[in-house]
């Protein structure tokens, strides 16, 4: 497949602003989708839209297409089970929910260490959960050179009081990839 068959297959790729095909740059905030992807959209929500677990024919069709999608999604990422599996509206209020839930137990006192190298929703999130239970934030810098985690400065901020340690295995702003087997260990 060409370069051109790939976006006919975007229809706002197939748009013309001033004259010109538009080239769009999404971030984290979204994309754009093909064809295919609004035609399934739209078929699901034209004839089943349900809430899961309903005892209706619309809910269990809804059952089966997320129980096929988190297969899918365990296939492509190689997670041990579909049960791995978590979908959201987007991942900053995926993380919002997440770190809620994890900063239940925290103390004033309490540390957390996230990066300046993660997208904001690994940042925000924590930070204010932080707040909300008076837990001190520490962040780990990047070195500029090669846009890595400054490792050492990172393990300096470990201590006994650490409870969590937000980092993604990607940065999506530099590319860099994070030595997650070392700061796991």
């Amino acid at each position: 497949m060409n370069i051109a068959q790939l976006r006919e297959q975007f229809p706002a790729l197939m748009q013309s602003v001033d004259g010109k095909s538009p080239i769009f740059l999404d971030g984290p905030g979204g994309s754009q989708v093909p064809q295919s992807v609004l035609n399934a959209m739209s078929a699901y929500l034209g004839h089943y839209n349900s809430n899961l677990g309903g005892a209706f024919f619309s809910s269990d069709k809804t059952v089966e297409l997320m129980a096929n999608a988190r297969q899918a999604a365990a296939d492509l990422l190689n997670a041990p089970s579909a049960q791995n599996i978590v979908f959201g509206p987007n991942m900053t209020s995926l993380t919002f929910s997440f770190s809620r839930a994890i900063s239940r137990d925290w103390q004033a006192g309490d540390e957390i260490i996230v990066t300046n190298a993660d997208h904001f929703s690994n940042v925000s999130s924590w930070q204010q959960a932080a707040e909300d239970k008076g837990v001190k934030v520490n962040t780990t810098l990047i070195n500029e050179a090669d846009c890595s985690l400054d490792m050492t400065q990172f393990e300096s901020l470990l201590n006994s009081k650490t409870k969590l340690v937000a980092v993604t295995y990607a940065s999506n702003t530099t590319g860099s990839i994070n030595d997650i087997e070392r700061i796991i260990e």
